[in-house]
C-alpha cells in the first residue's frame, strides 16, 4: 500500500564530524530496530519555527562509497529503493562528485503527491575507499519546476556518513531532516515516517550487497 514518502528524499544532519554522525546517538532515540537496521529520530528547532524531525538510519553493509554513489545516480535503480517513488531522474555534473536527483512520490488522497529536489555533494577519503561523506538539500533546478498539481517537499538536509568497519564492510549512517508538513497530524505522520524509511534503507543495504 502507497503511503507518505516524505522519507524517500528525506536525507540530513547537522553533526560536528563524520564519526559522530555514525557512533554518538546524542539525543537521539531508537525507535526502530530489525535485521541489521537502527533507527533514531529527535526533534529539533526548525528555521520557519516549530520543531521538525531529524531522523537516522545506521547498518553495515560490505561494501564501498563509490557503490553508494553508483547506485544513488542509477536513474533506473532509483525506484527499486525508493519507498513509493513514481519518478527518479538524476542530473549528473560532469565530475562524478556532485548531481541532482528529482524525486516524485505517488501518494493517495488525503495527502496527495509529493516531490523533491536534491543536490548531491560527494567528499572521499583518498586514503580509504569505505570512509567519507555525500551531503544532500533541497535546490532548484529548471528542469524540475514547481508545480501546482505535486506538492513540494522543501527544506530537506541530510548527509551520508561512511566508516571503515574492516574485512571489506563498511558502517553507513542516514542522517536527513526536512520541513513539516503540517497538514499530517504526528500520530499519522510518525509510523508512516519510520515504516517507510525503514524500508527504504534496508532495500538500499540489500542492493549494495548484491553481487
Amino acid at each position: 500500500m502507497k503511503r507518505l514518502q516524505i522519507i524517500g528524499c528525506l536525507l540530513v544532519m547537522l553533526a560536528q564530524s563524520s564519526n559522530a554522525g555514525i557512533t554518538g546517538e546524542g539525543e537521539f532515540k531508537l525507535v526502530k530496530q530489525d535485521d541489521g537496521v537502527s533507527l533514531y529520530e529527535r526533534w529539533i528547532p526548525g528555521a520557519e519555527g516549530g520543531n521538525i524531525r531529524e531522523v537516522k538510519a545506521v547498518f553495515s553493509v560490505r561494501s564501498d562509497v563509490e557503490s553508494v554513489i553508483k547506485l544513488l545516480t542509477d536513474q533506473a535503480k532509483g525506484k527499486q529503493w525508493n519507498t513509493n517513488a513514481e519518478k527518479y531522474n538524476v542530473v549528473q555534473s560532469g565530475n562524478h562528485t556532485s548531481w541532482v536527483t528529482y524525486t516524485r512520490y505517488s501518494i493517495p488522497w488525503p495527502f496527495g503527491d509529493q516531490d523533491c529536489c536534491l543536490s548531491y555533494t560527494v567528499s572521499k577519503d583518498a586514503a580509504n575507499p569505505r570512509a567519507g561523506t555525500i551531503s544532500f538539500e533541497s535546490t532548484l533546478h529548471n528542469q524540475f519546476p514547481v508545480t501546482t498539481s505535486v506538492t513540494r517537499i522543501t527544506g530537506t538536509k541530510g548527509k551520508w556518513y561512511f566508516e571503515d568497519a574492516q574485512n571489506g564492510n563498511m558502517r553507513v549512517a542516514y542522517i536527513i531532516s526536512t520541513n513539516r508538513s503540517k497538514k499530517v497530524p504526528r500520530w499519522i505522520a510518525d509510523p508512516i515516517v519510520r515504516n517507510n524509511l525503514f524500508s527504504t534503507m534496508t532495500t538500499f543495504r540489500n542492493m549494495l550487497e548484491k553481487p
